[in-house]
C-alpha cells in the first residue's frame, strides 16, 4: 500500500508539473507574456518559470521550428513595439555575423530608411557619433529643395579629434541631401554651468538650438556608460576628467544622445554633467516626428533600455542580436 501511494503522490506530481509547463508555455509562445508575467500569474520565481519552459520542450508540449529571418524580425519588431511603444525595424544578420559587420549592415540599412524619410524642405537633426558616421559613409544622393542639416552636439576643440570628425561627417550628409549645414561652434563641454548658460544666450549658439528643436528629422545613436566612464569619442581630446566619470556614476547614468547623459529611466535632468553638456535637451526634442536610433552591439542594452524608457526614440533600427539581447538581460 505504501508503495502505491508514493506512486500516486509521484504521479500526482508530475501531473501537476505537466499542467503547470503547459500554462507557462500558452503564455510563453502563444500569448508572447514575460517571463516575468508567467511568474506572477503561477506565482513561482523566475528561474523556475525557464526551468518549466524548458520541461515543456523537452515532453513534446513545444516544438521549435526555425522560422525564415524576415519572419523572426518581424516577431521581435512586434514585441519591440509591446515592450516600449516604439516603432522598430530589426536588422536580420547571418548565423554567426560579427559585430563589425553587423555594424556595418545596421548603418547600410538606416541610411537607405534616412534617404526614404528626408524629403523637400526637412530640417535633419544629427548628433555626431560612430554610428552616425558610418551611416555617412552609405549614403545615395538624393534630388531635395531647401534641405537644412543642422548638428546637435559641440565638436570639442582645436586639438581634439571631434572638429574634423564631425566636419567631415556633416559634408557627407550635405552633400547626399544637397543641404545648407548649421554646424555647432561650441566645445562639447563647456568649463562650468554659468559659462554655458551665457554662452548659450548668444545668438549663434542660440540659433543652432531652435533649429535643432524645429527639425522634422532626427538621427542618432546611443552612448553607453561603464562604471562612470562614457564611451568614445566623448574621450578623444580628454574633454572628461576622473572627476567628471565619479560624477556620472554617482549619478547613475547609463548612457547618452549626442552627449546629453540619462539613467536607466531615461531622466537626464539630474545628471550634473549636463549641465555643461552642449548635447540637446531631450524633452524639447520629443515634439519631433522622426527621432531615429540606429543601434548595434550588444554592450549598449542598459543605455537603450533606459532611452527606450525615456521615450527619447521613436523610430528604433536595431540589429538582431542586439535587439535578442536586449530581451534576455531585461527579462523581456
Amino acid at each position: 500500500m505504501a508503495g502505491l501511494s508514493d506512486r500516486s503522490v509521484e504521479d500526482g506530481a508530475r501531473g501537476r508539473q505537466f499542467r503547470k509547463a503547459l500554462t507557462a508555455a500558452v503564455a510563453y509562445y502563444s500569448e508572447d507574456k514575460t517571463m516575468e508575467a508567467i511568474a506572477r500569474e503561477l506565482d513561482v520565481s523566475r528561474s523556475t518559470v525557464s526551468r518549466l519552459l524548458s520541461h515543456a520542450r523537452d515532453v513534446g508540449l513545444v516544438e521549435i521550428k526555425v522560422a525564415r529571418p524576415e519572419l523572426r524580425a518581424t516577431a521581435i519588431e512586434r514585441r519591440l513595439q509591446r515592450a516600449y511603444g516604439v516603432e522598430a525595424t530589426v536588422v536580420t544578420m547571418p548565423e554567426g555575423t560579427g559585430p563589425e559587420e553587423r555594424h556595418a549592415r545596421t548603418a547600410a540599412y538606416a541610411a537607405e530608411h534616412l534617404r526614404e524619410v528626408v524629403g523637400h524642405d526637412t530640417v535633419l537633426a544629427v548628433a555626431w557619433g560612430t554610428m552616425v558616421n558610418a551611416i555617412s559613409y552609405q549614403l545615395k544622393p538624393k534630388a531635395v529643395t531647401n534641405c537644412k542639416l543642422v548638428q546637435l552636439n559641440g565638436i570639442g576643440h582645436g586639438s581634439g579629434i571631434g572638429v574634423h570628425y564631425a566636419h567631415a561627417m556633416m559634408n557627407r550628409y550635405a552633400e547626399a541631401f544637397r543641404a545648407n549645414v548649421q554646424q555647432f561652434p561650441a566645445p562639447i563641454f563647456f568649463d562650468s554651468a554659468h559659462l554655458k548658460r551665457l554662452s548659450m544666450a548668444e545668438s549663434i549658439f542660440a540659433h543652432v538650438r531652435q533649429l535643432g528643436e524645429k527639425a522634422g528629422v532626427m538621427l542618432f545613436s546611443i552612448g553607453t556608460v561603464s562604471t562612470g566612464v562614457p564611451s568614445s569619442p566623448h574621450l578623444y581630446g580628454s574633454f572628461l576628467t576622473d572627476h567628471d566619470f565619479a560624477q556620472l556614476e554617482e549619478d547613475g547614468a547609463v548612457g547618452d544622445i549626442g552627449t546629453t547623459f540619462f539613467d536607466e529611466n531615461g531622466e537626464y535632468r539630474a545628471i550634473r554633467i549636463n549641465d555643461r553638456s552642449t548635447g540637446p535637451d531631450l524633452a524639447k526634442m520629443k515634439h519631433i516626428a522622426h527621432r531615429i536610433c540606429v543601434v548595434s552591439g550588444t554592450h549598449k542594452t542598459d543605455a537603450v533600455n533606459g532611452a527606450l524608457r525615456g521615450g527619447h526614440i521613436s523610430e528604433l533600427i536595431i540589429d538582431e542580436v542586439t535587439a535578442q539581447e536586449l530581451f534576455a538581460a531585461k527579462g523581456l
